[in-house]
């Protein structure tokens, strides 16, 4: 493929991996070959929306070495493998979708999958994990690569690496996998369970159950309040279902004279941005799976690697609007509410969007792990490292400005 044909499929690819939620913001990565030995590739932290073709940095497959100012992804390491290995192949796509990246916290070394999934060659290799970017996580990567016979690859608490010979077949190959975990993951459930279909609150209430001993119950309460929230020069504005709110803290008390909840909620995300200067967005978080671990008691830990850099190295339960949020939210993003979900907090409604969707993808994969019994968060040194490579470096160019 000539080079500037190549730089405008990879941010075609780049916008299609946002809109089908195999990505989101500037996790993952794409890249394209356009020579015997040359690629290209993403940058390294930006946005997919934002790209464009000259953004795209040529990588040489043999050593990584690129010319110019636009760092490559630091990711390019995997990709020159899938290269070096495959003659064949032209475009690669590095992927953190949800039930693969599930999947790769199970702690096997592969995933069998049936011949519905044709370009998955009837077995998925599980790369050993590697903290990004490292050459340990190359090396994983590379031994997988090594006897798989399909198109993909999982690395372990990370996400997958999906390729084929052009965009469209990789974007195949993506979709196959995602849906091949997902049945891996429905399976298991409906065998142990004895239920004949899945929903996620049901999936997250039995997994959890036996993980703790204790009946785990998502139950749907009518006083259960989610809402988003911005800084604003005078106080805050804070948004539930269709209204909006302007409060501060002389007005709180007549605005919801008679609505106890609605007060209590507004009153805790008073006290954030009281207490947390960098914090300017607030998302209250009601999906299944996070009000399924928030119900669990169980303190969240990272399963997923982007959990520890973009939320924190532990997210902790406490009671509902309890005095200890604000504090809880100096070290992490994320704090979960016992019943009530979690609020993800970021500098800007982008931060705390991806706070919220990383919480979402890591309670997820803390579930899923429960259903297989084999609960294994990321070693809490790596994650510590990561949390502070991301807060100190990466938080710079995207989410969270700390």
């Amino acid at each position: 493929m000539v080079l500037q044909e190549a730089r405008e499929c990879v941010v075609m690819a780049g916008r299609r991996l946002v809109e089908t939620g195999l990505i989101a913001r500037t996790w993952g990565n794409i890249s394209c070959r356009i020579s015997n030995t040359h690629f290209i590739i993403t940058p390294s932290g930006r946005d997919y929306l934002s790209l464009t073709p000259a953004d795209m940095v040529e990588v040489a497959i043999v050593d990584c070495s690129y010319t110019g100012d636009i760092k490559p992804s630091s990711e390019k390491g995997i990709h020159a493998e899938v290269y070096k290995l495959h003659p064949e192949i032209n475009f690669v796509i590095h992927t953190h979708q949800e039930f693969a990246s599930a999947v790769s916290v199970l702690q096997q070394d592969s995933l069998p999958v049936s011949d519905a999934f044709p370009a998955l060659g009837g077995l998925v290799k599980c790369a050993a994990y590697g903290l990004p970017g490292t050459k340990k996580l190359r090396r994983g990567v590379a031994e997988a690569l090594a006897v798989t016979k399909g198109k993909a690859v999982i690395m372990k608490n990370h996400g997958a690496l999906c390729f084929g010979w052009d965009y469209n077949e990789a974007f195949e190959v993506a979709h196959q996998l995602e849906k091949a975990c997902e049945e891996y993951i429905y399976q298991r459930y409906t065998s142990l369970s004895r239920q004949n279909g899945v929903a996620p609150k049901m999936l997250g209430e039995f997994a959890l159950s036996q993980l703790t001993g204790n009946k785990v119950t998502v139950t749907d309460l009518p006083s259960l309040i989610s809402c988003e929230s911005e800084r604003t020069n005078t106080g805050i504005k804070l948004i539930s279902e269709d209204k909006e709110y302007s409060l501060t803290a002389d007005n709180l008390d007549e605005t919801f004279s008679n609505n106890f909840f609605l007060y209590k909620e507004a009153q805790c995300h008073l006290g954030i941005y009281n207490k947390n200067k960098n914090i300017n967005n607030i998302i209250h978080a009601t999906t299944p799976n996070i009000l399924a671990v928030s119900c669990s008691k169980v303190r969240l830990q990272p399963f997923v690697d982007d959990f520890a850099q973009i939320a924190g190295v532990s997210v902790k339960i406490l009671d509902l609007y309890s005095d200890e949020v604000s504090n809880a939210l100096k070290k992490s993003s994320a704090v979960l509410m016992h019943k009530y979900g979690a609020f993800c907090c970021g500098y800007t409604k982008g931060d705390a969007t991806a706070v919220s969707l990383v919480v979402e993808k890591n309670c997820r994969a803390f579930i899923c792990a429960a259903l297989f019994g084999k609960v294994k968060p990321i070693n809490p040194l790596e994650s510590q490292l990561m949390r502070f490579v991301y807060m100190k470096k990466y938080s710079k160019q995207a989410y969270i400005r700390k």
